[in-house]
């Protein structure tokens, strides 16, 4: 689902609504569906909740999936929004050992300053 954006709002005047900051994420990674079905992507961003890809077919919103290789491995995520081909999704039952090893690889990452990109 998409969301009309108000012209009159500007990225600056938008708040953003994520809970941790976001570091630019550009690392190749697979998106594995219920079906295994394996859809590969590239990162765009990253947090400690969540990251957005560029995909090579459109996801459902809502659908689990696991996403792979982050943190040393694949982890449980939703797709929370998608435009197109780039999707935003949310992290789901992170192990501490898993939220620790995300944590540490936004430490040496830049922050992502760029305008949202709304999902």
């Amino acid at each position: 689902m998409q969301t009309h954006l108000d012209p009159r709002k500007t990225p600056e005047t938008v708040p953003d609504r994520r809970r941790h900051p976001r570091y630019r994420f550009s690392m190749p990674i697979t998106i594995h569906t219920s079906g295994d079905q394996a859809i590969p992507g590239i990162g765009i961003e990253i947090s400690e909740s969540g990251l957005s890809a560029i995909t090579a077919d459109s996801l459902k919103v809502n659908a689990t999936v696991e996403i792979a290789p982050i943190a040393g491995g694949r982890v449980l995520a939703l797709v929370r929004r998608n435009i197109g081909r780039v999707s935003g999704f949310e992290f789901l039952s992170l192990t501490p050992e898993q939220i620790e090893r995300i944590r540490k690889s936004c430490k040496v990452l830049p922050l992502y300053r760029g305008e949202s990109l709304g999902i």
